[in-house]
């Protein structure tokens, strides 16, 4: 299947090889409007362990804020991997009246084409994708563009109209054609979202309450889906590994699925096995727990979407997705903490 096309796309089309590939992930693309760069993040805690034991959750967040600074904003090209999923691996449903309250569908569509202007505008880019990325914004030669964007209930309700697919299977559409004018290019979509939850929990021992000193080996491995031949790059999945003494596994079910951020130009690497040790006072309790270096951001996947009869649609689906910090390989800050017994 190539990304959609015009009526006299299709004779060229009807002759030639297409293959609709489900991308599971995404690409980064510039960043919003108005939105800062953050600075280079400090280098951070060698090996991804803080040196020093923490007591507050603001005291983690302090740190954190230093070694993965996060934007408020950000945009990634493509369907984003990183999106909030249940235990069972479902997407959550995020609701529009909810979404709404703190990001207009309207503001997001506008900033989702700033989004694909500035990734068009980009020569590093590879040129199919500077053109898919120009179809958000012009749309399809002939194409005719709709006045009111359709804006979906939820997360969930992601059909797109001219042929039935889920929001993911269109998204994931390339052109795998070589002797069609499209080749390489993939389905116009992007995700736009504000700030939501900084640096999630990815990881927790169990406390020791009293004097005594607890020790563990701690990594994460990182499953990255690098750039793909046609369409859009993936993200990847990051498995945090804690173990405790006894060589139990502790949160290997946290394993999480991520997005790069827009302005990323480095790419998460493996930490090596760590080990780590607290020593706990008689007044206190303490516990070993990892942060994601990124943020969850709440706002809509944006695509535009063309039927056989050159009729343009603009479609908003809510979402959530967690966002990769731009200035961290890193994938996980382990925290020594300390909270009264």
């Amino acid at each position: 299947m190539a990304t959609p096309c015009t009526k006299a796309d299709r004779g060229r089309r009807a002759g030639d090889a297409m293959t609709a590939v489900v991308v599971t992930g995404l690409l980064t693309c510039a960043s919003l409007l108005g939105t800062p760069t953050p600075a280079h993040a400090d280098s951070g805690p060698a090996a991804a362990v803080a040196d020093h034991t923490y007591e507050t959750n603001e005291a983690v967040l302090d740190a954190m804020a230093k070694w993965a600074p996060l934007n408020w904003s950000e945009s990634v090209m493509g369907y984003p991997r990183g999106l909030d999923r249940d235990a069972s691996g479902s997407v959550k449903a995020v609701h529009l009246a909810d979404v709404r309250k703190t990001y207009a569908p309207d503001q997001a569509i506008r900033d989702a084409m700033n989004a694909a202007q500035q990734y068009a505008a980009d020569e590093r880019n590879p040129e199919p994708l500077r053109a898919s990325a120009r179809k958000l914004v012009d749309g399809w030669p002939g194409g005719t563009k709709s006045s009111r964007p359709d804006i979906r209930a939820n997360t969930r309700d992601d059909t797109v109209p001219s042929g039935g697919q889920t929001a993911e299977q269109y998204c994931g559409m390339t052109n795998t054609a070589p002797r069609h004018p499209a080749f390489g290019q993939a389905a116009p979509c992007v995700f736009v979202g504000k700030l939501d939850e900084k640096h999630p929990v990815r990881g927790a021992s169990h406390a020791m309450a009293g004097e005594g000193k607890l020790t563990y080996k701690v990594s994460a491995s990182v499953n990255d889906e690098k750039s793909v031949t046609e369409g859009w790059s993936a993200g990847g999945k990051i498995t945090p590994k804690l173990i405790s003494k006894d060589q139990a596994d502790i949160g290997a079910e946290l394993s999480f699925s991520y997005s790069y951020a827009s302005t990323s130009v480095t790419r998460l690497q493996n930490t090596l096995e760590t080990d780590v040790e607290i020593e706990v006072p008689a007044d206190k309790r303490g516990f070993l727990e990892g942060r994601a270096n990124g943020a969850y951001y709440t706002g809509y996947i944006v695509l535009r979407d063309i039927d056989g009869d050159n009729q343009e649609s603009t479609m908003a689906v809510p979402a959530r997705v967690y966002v990769q910090a731009p200035g961290t390989t890193t994938p996980v800050t382990w925290f020594k903490r300390l909270t009264p017994a």
